[in-house]
């Protein structure tokens, strides 16, 4: 049995880009365990402060939900407004 890679397809919404390293909005990790929200967050070095929502093929997650496979992630930032 084969450990196949499990690939995040991420992208980070407005201000939450220039966590992207190198990646205009968009950017992908693979891994050889599913993460959690919250981890790939870590990984990506965007605090979790500065996020409102991540959602998980059109569905919004809370942050200790694994990410049983591979899938796209989307990051949205806190708004504000005046």
């Amino acid at each position: 049995m084969t450990n196949k890679p499990i690939s995040y397809q991420i992208t980070a919404h407005a201000n939450l880009r220039h966590y992207l390293q190198g990646a205009n909005e968009a950017t992908s990790i693979e891994t050889k365990r599913p993460l959690t929200a919250r981890t790939l967050l870590k990984a990506l070095e965007i605090p979790e402060s500065e996020v409102m929502a991540v959602i998980v093929e059109g569905k919004t997650v809370e942050l200790d939900s694994v990410l049983e496979k591979s899938c796209a992630v989307e990051i949205f930032p806190v708004l504000s407004g005046g």
